[in-house]
């Protein structure tokens, strides 16, 4: 199919969240797409035993041999795309049925696609916590294409992306890896080096898709006191601040540095 989307789930976890996931992809109006499945070598084996029964032509299911963290995953995800675009969603969160239309009729020539985004919590429900108040604060009020320095300067002042819901023009995301050093910051990494590469977003207004935001997630869990998030965001603002520096980007890298919207984040998240 000329323009189609490999939709590719990193999976480790509740068979029944990943199962909600594959059935908003099977919900799509649009048939561009082919959808993979990639079991980090889950325990539980259930989800494995499902979708191989399943003989369903449109998923292939990959099961490691053993556990090589999120990533890596996110990398073997990156390898294995093929189609002309391809997303890496989160195996909790859920596409609504006319994402993959929308996606493949805005993205035009941009490199990568943002739609916006419904906050789900771990019963479905739709609600928006004061993080992803802030977010869609931050975002951009109307539809178009960003880039460069403008771009950088916003995602720096607060991170509005949801890497899940992102779809990429594939030939421009295999330039580039995951940095395994990093477990949560490892896409905001990519996104900036891309748009200091001279990539550019498409941000769309319209709603998409749900990103799922609960007390076990691996990204709630390590905001937490003794979390990791945090360090990872100084340590890695304050590197592309000087790599802005660099190029000349002044306004970008004065935003990476104060990185205003991530220390709000870490004070709140002591109490």
């Amino acid at each position: 199919m000329k323009n189609s989307i490999d939709i590719i789930v990193p999976y480790w976890g509740e068979f029944s969240l990943l199962k909600q996931t594959v059935d908003s992809v099977l919900a799509q109006t649009s048939k561009a797409w082919h959808l993979t499945i990639i079991d980090d070598h889950y325990p539980d084996k259930t989800a494995y035993n499902y979708y191989k029964k399943l003989n369903d032509k449109r998923i292939t299911y990959i099961r490691h041999r053993k556990n090589i963290g999120i990533t890596a995953n996110f990398n073997y995800a990156i390898q294995h795309a093929s189609a002309p675009y391809c997303m890496i969603v989160g195996c909790d969160d859920k596409l609504l049925p006319s994402y993959v239309d929308t996606a493949l009729k805005n993205i035009g020539e941009a490199d990568f696609y943002q739609p916006r985004v419904q906050i789900i919590d771990d019963k479905s429900n739709v609600y928006l916590p004061l993080v992803d108040k802030v977010k869609r604060i931050l975002q951009p009020k109307k539809s178009g294409i960003l880039s460069g320095e403008k771009l950088a300067a916003s995602l720096c002042h607060g991170n509005w992306l949801y890497f899940p819901s992102i779809t990429w023009k594939t030939d421009t995301l295999k330039r580039y890896s995951f940095d395994t050093k990093y477990k949560i910051l490892e896409d905001v990494i990519v996104e900036l080096t891309m748009i200091i590469d001279g990539a550019s977003l498409y941000f769309d207004t319209t709603e998409t898709f749900q990103y799922r935001r609960f007390a076990e997630s691996l990204s709630s869990k390590e905001k937490g006191k003794n979390g990791i998030r945090f360090k990872e965001e100084k340590e890695v603002y304050d590197n592309f601040s000087d790599r802005f520096n660099e190029i000349g980007w002044k306004k970008a890298a004065r935003a990476a540095k104060l990185r205003v919207t991530s220390r709000i984040h870490s004070f709140l998240s002591r109490f």
